[in-house]
């Protein structure tokens, strides 16, 4: 029902716009408690749970961050049946992003390009959200940035802030590669490794996609040095040349962004590949970008991933995907390649495609460049 009556509609109106709606609505939501007891039971997937460390995750699926940008709406998004949520990206002041429009959809890709440029509401307003947070029932990541990436000394004041004052709500932490610059980083991490001894709570880098191997090396070695816990993989890419259903025209008239969705999928899974193979065995690592379906989350799984994290999968394929994802998480190593019927995305090309993808990650060993 959702593609073939509410996606259509929904993809009428603008994708920033559509999504705020969204937003705005599940804090009406909020206040339902007899829906809500509803829409969590028709969600629920009945699941052993999944511990890494001292967390415990009820079920293999969560949301990337970028969905709940202001963690206005995490604690409601949990009721669709995710075992942890990320939000953010926040930073200490307000961001205000890059000028609208700035999210665009290629349903023919079933990708998402966006050049938002972190627009969060700060840190005063981010800590008053999470005081809606739910204690028990959901992982909650939260993915933290600084207001000044290139000044060493002012960035690790933003970080450590960070760290510190959203301690009592997240589980864990999320900085992204490239965000802040390695010689700046380091120092930053070798600093918070003192807070994480107390706090106990752990840190992720997320990786884009465009690494190649060589570079994947030198970031487990960073990761290593610096005592990050886990990775992420992977972000968008800046690789047009993926994009092979839409038009130059389409692509051009759209304008500068990072890719998300179905297009980044072959090169999460070879990055998770290869982090699975060459990173320690404690590391966490978190297959995301590209996954749509369950048969993705599948062969991110497969892959070597511990869990998954979906965001373009949520438009395109609705909140009942989560349910799906969730089910076929449970058996850990199992691939089906079957797929489901959709034509607004040119199914039948997209499901040669795909398993052409998952093909050839499994079949092919890991090489040390890209």
């Amino acid at each position: 029902m959702y593609k073939s009556i509410f996606r259509p509609l929904l993809f009428h109106l603008d994708a920033e716009d559509i999504h705020n709606k969204i937003v705005k609505y599940l804090q009406i939501y909020r206040h339902l408690t007899p829906v809500r007891k509803i829409v969590s039971s028709s969600c629920h997937t009945e699941t052993a749970g999944w511990k890494w460390r001292n967390l415990t995750f009820r079920n293999r699926v969560g949301l990337s961050a970028g969905f709940d940008k202001a963690a206005s709406c995490f604690d409601e998004l949990s009721d669709l049946g995710f075992g942890f949520i990320e939000v953010g990206t926040v930073t200490p002041k307000e961001v205000k992003g890059n000028p609208c429009p700035r999210i665009f959809r290629l349903p023919k890709e079933q990708a998402l390009i966006s050049r938002t440029g972190f627009n969060n509401p700060g840190k005063a307003v981010f800590l008053q959200n999470l005081k809606r947070k739910r204690f028990g029932k959901y992982i909650l990541g939260i993915n933290i940035n600084t207001n000044h990436p290139d000044n060493q000394e002012q960035a690790m004041t933003d970080i450590l802030d960070l760290y510190c004052t959203f301690n009592n709500y997240a589980d864990y932490y999320t900085i992204n590669w490239g965000s802040i610059a390695p010689d700046i980083l380091g120092p930053i991490l070798i600093t918070l490794f003192q807070h994480k001894q107390e706090y106990k709570k752990p840190v992720f880098l997320k990786l884009p996609a465009d690494l190649t191997f060589e570079k994947a090396e030198e970031i487990i070695r960073f990761a290593i040095q610096h005592h990050i816990d886990g990775f992420i993989a992977c972000g968008p890419t800046q690789d047009r040349s993926l994009l092979t259903r839409s038009t130059p025209t389409e692509i051009n008239n759209i304008g500068a962004g990072g890719i998300s969705g179905l297009p980044v999928l072959q090169k999460s899974l070879k990055t998770v590949k290869y982090l699975s193979e060459h990173a320690p065995k404690d590391m966490l690592i978190i297959g995301a970008g590209g996954i749509i379906t369950s048969q993705d989350a599948q062969a991110m799984l497969d892959a070597g991933a511990h869990l998954v994290q979906i965001y373009s999968a949520f438009i395109y394929e609705g909140p009942y995907v989560v349910k799906r994802i969730a089910k076929v998480c449970k058996n850990e190593r199992t691939i089906r390649l079957k797929r489901t019927h959709d034509p607004a995305a040119s199914s039948s090309t997209l499901r040669r495609d795909r398993i052409a993808v998952y093909s050839s990650v499994s079949a092919k060993s890991v090489q040390t460049s890209a």
